[in-house]
């Protein structure tokens, strides 16, 4: 059955969400809702293929052979969310920061087993590259931001090395952007509407879009257990960035028997288990709805 498109423009919507908090990937979104493997087919054929068919058969075909209804409509759900979300995740990292972060634990611990389960008979192979990329994954949040003022030349090159993140099931568009130093200044800028400073970063987006993609379509289809495999430690690694409890002095875990966290009330460790459930929850009914497709 064809996948309709309201439930693509959902899956972008969720991508979008996903891509506007750090710790998250939208590409994780992506491969969960059973779309990653079409994104970069479609992606992929944005160039020679799309120019063949233009010559040979005109502008139909060629929108055909990049599925364009498709990547309209995703990115449409993507640009949506990110646009009408980016003040709503300030405010709400914030205000209410375990709120937020216990919702994406939640979704992605949810997800680590449904896409481990796609490995086809993992072996001792997989499995060590499944530890790689936990450690790649894990390390990546004890690495120091920068601070840099924006400029759209910044722009344009956040975007490009941004977007290939993003696309990249486990490894967070937007916690590359605060490593940068201009997580903040992108998400001021959408909400602002600077169309110099959107226009850059739209740009770098979509030249690292095109040419990345590429890349991991063509790893896919070499080895798509090994992918499979990575992704899923980068994803169990990124758990770190996501944990809901965090020292208020330092970015560190607190684990039960800490000061800080055993001084927390129970409504605030209730609200966190309950916006972790919420998160679990809307894996299970992403994932329900992918099987009916």
């Amino acid at each position: 059955m064809a996948m309709k498109a309201f439930d693509v423009l959902i899956r972008g919507l969720a991508m979008g969400a996903a891509d506007v908090v750090p710790g998250v990937s939208g590409g994780t979104v992506a491969l969960l809702t059973g779309i990653y493997q079409r994104l970069l087919d479609a992606i992929h054929a944005i160039g020679p293929q799309a120019v063949v068919a233009w010559k040979n058969h005109g502008a139909k075909a060629a929108w055909k052979t990049i599925d364009g209804p498709f990547l309209l409509t995703l990115f449409a759900g993507i640009g949506l969310s990110i646009v009408s979300l980016s003040k709503l995740v300030l405010w709400g990292l914030d205000q209410h920061p375990m709120l937020v972060w216990s919702g994406f634990f939640g979704l992605v611990l949810a997800s680590l087993p449904l896409i481990w389960r796609k490995v086809k008979q993992p072996t001792l192979a997989h499995r060590i590259c499944l530890y790689a990329g936990i450690a790649i994954g894990a390390g990546l949040t004890f690495i120091s931001p920068a601070s840099q003022e924006l400029t759209a030349t910044l722009a344009f090159s956040s975007g490009f090395i941004a977007i290939c993140a993003m696309i990249l099931p486990g490894i967070s568009g937007s916690f590359i952007l605060i490593l940068l130093g201009v997580y903040e200044s992108i998400l001021t800028a959408i909400h602002d509407r600077d169309l110099l400073l959107i226009a850059s970063f739209s740009a770098g987006a979509l030249a690292g879009l095109l040419s990345f993609a590429r890349f991991l379509r063509w790893c896919f289809q070499q080895a798509p257990n090994v992918m499979l495999s990575l992704m899923t430690g980068f994803i169990a690694g990124s758990l770190i960035k996501v944990y809901p409890y965090h020292g208020l002095d330092s970015n560190l875990p607190l684990w039960p028997n800490h000061a800080d966290f055993d001084s927390m009330s129970w409504e605030q460790h209730a609200g966190v288990f309950v916006a972790a459930l919420v998160g679990i929850g809307i894996v299970a009914l992403l994932n329900s709805q992918t099987k009916q497709q």
